[in-house]
């Protein structure tokens, strides 16, 4: 890689199958759903993405419960609706697991949405609090290289 291209970020992606905390650590993206996969038991959905920007193909994005949620509430159930969305993605070091601070994915813009959106997710077994996402901007024109998978029956089913 040139010197005139490589960032120092480029040194400290993650080895995973998935798009995780640590790639979004220094600064959020857009990125547009391009394709759903079933994923495992703990982790259901796998979003295929690309950047909004420039249409790169990114790991697959596997959203935790209260980000479908989030999800959900403005682009609906049906996985179908979701292809061809775009999503501000961002690293929140504040995410708790197991009690300890791990850090995790959230959304803080879509687009297909007018308003701003609050939805009350759960944050302990005991205490829900409100979670606002803000309408997305103009949309990025998709690359001619990227268009969007078919969402496979099974996951429709599920979803």
């Amino acid at each position: 890689m040139s010197e005139t291209k490589m960032t120092l970020l480029d040194t400290i992606i993650p080895k995973s199958d998935q798009l995780n905390f640590d790639d979004l650590m220094s600064e959020p993206i857009t990125v547009r759903v391009v394709g759903l996969a079933m994923g495992s038991a703990e982790q259901p959905v796998e979003v295929k993405i690309v950047r909004a920007d420039n249409g790169a193909e990114l790991r697959p994005w596997k959203p935790c419960k209260s980000m479908r949620r989030v999800l959900i509430a403005a682009w609906g159930s049906k996985g179908k609706t979701w292809i061809g969305q775009s999503a501000t993605l961002f690293g929140d070091k504040g995410v708790v697991y197991g009690g300890v601070k791990v850090g995790g994915i959230r959304v803080s813009h879509l687009s297909g949405i007018s308003e701003p959106l609050v939805i009350s997710l759960t944050v302990t077994r005991a205490k829900r609090t409100p979670y606002t996402v803000l309408p997305l901007g103009a949309t990025v024109a998709s690359p001619a290289n990227t268009s969007p998978a078919p969402l496979p029956d099974d996951l429709e089913a599920a979803l």
